[in-house]
């Protein structure tokens, strides 16, 4: 297994749902933000630590979990407001 493919396939839940694209096709929205969950680890630490593999591969697979626990609070806004569809990703 090579060292940059060790985080691929062990979080199988952040597949996207072919479903979501139907939704989403029309959508024209202004303002959304700068993507931060592929580096918003690697903006916040030194570049010689991210110099060391092992130390790089871990660093993913704790992004991956950091990127989580910051979505779920839109997850909670979602479950409190009972008139937004259950699947709706677009609030902040």
């Amino acid at each position: 297994m090579a060292a940059n493919n060790l985080h691929e396939g062990l979080f199988k839940a952040n597949r996207k749902s072919i479903y979501d694209v139907q939704s989403q096709i029309k959508d024209d929205r202004k303002n959304l933000g700068r993507d931060f969950a592929k580096d918003i680890i690697f903006r916040n630490i030194s570049s010689s630590i991210s110099r060391n593999t092992y130390v790089k591969d871990f660093i993913i697979l704790l992004q991956d979990i950091l990127v989580k626990y910051i979505n779920s609070v839109t997850y909670l806004k979602i479950y409190k407001s009972y008139t937004v569809d259950k699947t709706y990703k677009k609030v902040k």
